[in-house]
């Protein structure tokens, strides 16, 4: 055993945490119908974060947690389940010979869904920006948003995309991160 290893005490992985896989269920003839699977259940030792977790490069960050694991197969496209909460995976490092530490994000999944092919999808939506402008004689607000949704998951902009019912232009797309495509939505609502 390495120092490293010696110093984790196994009995401080003592919470349960599901491990998840992006996989797609749909029928055939049918639009994609993507859902996170759980693959396996492991023990973990669970910490939360003193500072935000940035899991996206264009919104804002969540309250993160840091995770340590026995080691086993587990990468950036994969994703946690800890107490109910869905976890996006952000970094993993070799602890020892033996464990993992894992950082990740604390999100909240929205439904989504390509009006265009009917491909329904979970992501995670994030606030950008929010202006305010007092115009004559009214007023409007501009709201734009961050759509992080794993890289399975492409949308072309200009064309409108379903998250949780509403509605909303597609301005931008990010999709050069290897794990992970980003889209940035714009609404200008009148007052």
């Amino acid at each position: 055993m390495t120092r490293t290893d010696r110093a984790v005490e196994v009995g401080r992985l003592n919470d349960r945490v599901d491990v998840l896989a992006f996989r797609d269920w749909h029928e055939p003839d049918m639009p994609a119908a993507w859902e996170w699977e759980r693959v396996r259940r492991t023990w973990a030792g669970a910490e939360l974060m003193t500072r935000p977790n940035v899991y996206s490069v264009h919104g804002l960050g969540a309250a993160g947690v840091t995770f340590t694991l026995r080691r086993q197969s587990l990468d950036l496209d994969n994703a946690l389940r800890w107490r109910g909460q869905h976890c996006l995976i952000t970094a993993i490092r070799p602890l020892g010979r033996l464990y993992l530490t894992v950082e990740a994000a604390l999100v909240v999944l929205s439904q989504c869904e390509n009006p265009k092919t009917g491909e329904t999808f979970p992501a995670v939506l994030t606030e950008k920006y929010v202006r305010h402008e007092q115009l004559e004689p009214m007023a409007t607000n501009e709201h734009r948003r961050v759509l992080v949704a794993p890289k399975a998951v492409t949308l072309s902009p200009g064309p409108l995309v379903v998250v949780d019912g509403v509605e909303w232009p597609i301005v931008t797309p990010y999709e050069l991160d290897p794990h992970k495509n980003e889209y940035e939505l714009e609404r200008v609502v009148t007052l």
